[in-house]
């Protein structure tokens, strides 16, 4: 749910309002306030996801504490109030009960469902939690995020101001400076017929207040609460209070938004179980499969074992097998067992013994051939089940959860920077440095030209970092000071100085002072170069900038110099040296964006890591 969702539902919700809360479930991240007011009730939360009165009913377990804490505070007690915090993902319920206690539902990042007391002091929250600018523990003063721009409340000059003020393109600058999401700002774009990969900031008078009507005449339905709520089914299925011209499909209607949600919340889940339910169907298959297998292969070794001890111990079991036919043989020594017509004895073989089931029918080399047969057809099963675990293989890419993945990453466009480490600075310069001594050596001889700046960091072992003279598009860019300073940041965050210090030097210099000629008698290796003239240096802290970033319509994570983050990413963590581990820390991280852990990987500083600051 974004927060034009959370507006509509909050009005919805208000019928709600002077009910009873009677009883509290919980069944892991899924909560529901069974409430009283013409009937029965059923508030359900599915925490930092989605809110919506429940039609349907069903069996709970035994509640957690955390579910018995809200029961001990809340049964019985009257809702005064179900509001919208500014214009957040965040609800808030008042509940009176001898006091005011206040349940806050945060429907961001990870999420989150707090109690607290009348002085908004925090009883117990589902998840503990802590950030730079507040913590969500027991006893602590509950503070919400920091506040963003409310779209209800911006006048034209303001919107004027931040369009003026913006290095960003139309739909950014409507994202992370006015606050409206991604699909409501194509909507605006769209109806004011303003392109949205426009420089903000070079729109004529005229665009900007275009784009301010457009946003007003959706506001005005919201403020009037002129809702049609629908399910589109397009390429990609989404619930909205009204329909939205950006998106194509079949239109399906609801009387309500609460249902629309409560539909698409249920297709979703239901979808999900599916996928869940093959998925694990195919696991539980390939594991047997693969189990089968390493059980035909020591068939085959056994067999042929079998097999060669019978020719290596030929004379004995000649002996033993006449005996056996003569009736003169006993279960005593190596013959373990006598069934008639058949016989268990032990051979020695390769230093071991082999326990070996003789038919005393046959002859010692029909014995032995039986044996090698066995290891044979066992070799064809081996070979059909193979065949049968490549096929269930195939099935688990052809699953519909592999496709969407697979279909998504093959959407994605990957821009030329991509292939080392970069990032956009705070002035637009696109700024690139390797990742080893082959990348090392192809930024500086393919990409450092005339009028541009090479970076490294002061000490060994430090990436060559080139600043280029353009942006992402090609087009010139000066490189300022305050450019420098951030690819001297970068340059030093993602060195070996990131697991030594808290504070370095890196510097620069122009193309010119940069050779891959050594003085006499001296050797480069490989991604290294000599630098000559005056060096530039300039004094960093080692911390560094992870964000989603929007680059010409497509989502990145960017790791780079904090501030350089923070102008460009509508999310963003500021990171140091510290003592976690940078894959616990990139598994948290790729949550919290919703992206592939690999990219987070791939954008954090060499070595263990501690969260300094996020914006989530």
């Amino acid at each position: 749910m974004d927060s034009f969702d959370v507006y509509a539902m909050v009005a919805e919700l208000q019928e709600l309002v002077d009910g009873r809360i009677k009883k509290i479930y919980q069944r892991d991240d899924e909560i529901v306030f069974q409430i009283q007011k013409n009937g029965r009730n059923d508030l359900f939360i599915k925490n930092g996801k989605w809110i919506f009165i429940e039609q349907r009913q069903r069996e709970w377990g035994e509640p957690p504490t955390f579910a018995m804490t809200l029961r001990k505070h809340l049964s019985n007690g009257k809702i005064l109030s179900i509001e919208q915090h500014e214009f957040d993902r965040i609800v808030t319920m008042d509940v009176m009960k001898k006091e005011i206690f206040h349940v806050i539902i945060e429907l961001f990042s990870d999420g989150n469902v707090i109690l607290a007391d009348e002085k908004w002091n925090i009883i117990i929250p589902l998840l503990q939690q802590s950030w730079a600018h507040r913590e969500i523990k027991p006893k602590k003063k509950y503070e919400f995020p920091p506040e963003r721009q409310n779209p209800f409340n911006i006048s034209l000059d303001s919107f004027f101001y931040i369009f003026r003020q913006s290095e960003k393109d139309v739909i950014r600058t409507l994202v992370m400076d006015v606050n409206i999401s991604g699909q409501w700002g194509e909507e605006i774009c769209k109806l004011a017929e303003v392109e949205k990969g426009k420089t903000a900031r070079e729109l004529e008078k005229k665009e900007i207040e275009k784009l301010y009507d457009s946003l007003q005449s959706i506001l005005n339905k919201f403020r009037q609460k002129d809702f049609s709520p629908v399910i589109i089914k397009g390429k990609e299925m989404t619930v909205l209070p009204f329909p939205l011209s950006v998106y194509d499909g079949k239109i399906e209607k609801f009387s309500s938004f609460n249902d629309a949600i409560q539909a698409f919340f249920t297709r979703i889940k239901k979808e999900g179980e599916e996928i869940d339910k093959e998925k694990e169907r195919l696991e539980r298959q390939i594991q047997q499969q693969k189990e089968a297998i390493e059980k035909f292969k020591k068939e085959v070794k056994k067999k042929k074992d079998e097999g060669d001890a019978i020719y290596a111990n030929y004379a004995l079991c000649q002996e033993i097998l006449e005996k056996a036919k003569r009736g003169e043989l006993k279960e005593e020594g190596m013959v373990k067992k006598i069934s008639w017509p058949f016989l268990i004895i032990s051979l020695p073989y390769k230093e071991k013994i082999e326990e070996i089931k003789l038919d005393i029918r046959k002859s010692v080399s029909q014995n032995a051939d039986e044996k090698y047969e066995l290891s044979k057809k066992m070799k064809q099963k081996i070979k059909g089940a193979e065949k049968a675990l490549a096929e269930t293989f195939e099935k688990m890419k052809a699953s519909p959860a592999k496709k969407e993945r697979k279909e998504r990453k093959k959407k994605e466009r990957r821009f030329w920077f991509e292939k080392y480490r970069w990032f956009i600075s705070s002035d637009g310069n696109v700024v690139i440095a390797g990742r080893d001594a082959s990348s090392n050596e192809e930024v500086v001889k393919k990409y450092l030209k005339k009028g541009e700046r090479y970076i490294h960091a002061d000490i060994h072992g430090a990436p060559s970092c080139v600043v280029k003279a353009e942006d992402v598009d090609g087009n010139f860019v000066e490189i300022s000071e305050k450019t420098l300073y951030e690819a001297c940041q970068f340059a030093l965050s993602y060195s070996k100085a990131w697991n030594q210090y808290s504070m370095g030097s890196a510097y620069w210099v122009k193309p010119e002072q940069v050779s891959k000629t050594p003085e006499a008698g001296e050797y480069l290796p490989k991604g290294a170069f000599v630098i000559r003239g005056k060096r530039n240096y300039v004094k960093c802290d080692i911390e560094a900038g992870i964000g989603k970033v929007m680059i010409k319509g497509e989502e990145k994570i960017m790791g780079g110099s904090p501030s350089a983050v923070k102008k460009w990413a509508s999310k963003w963590v500021i990171v140091v040296p510290g003592k976690r581990k940078k894959d616990e820390v990139a598994n948290e991280l790729a949550k919290k964006f919703s992206v592939d852990i690999e990219k987070i990987q791939k954008a954090l500083p060499p070595g263990n890591v501690n969260i300094k600051e996020e914006h989530l």
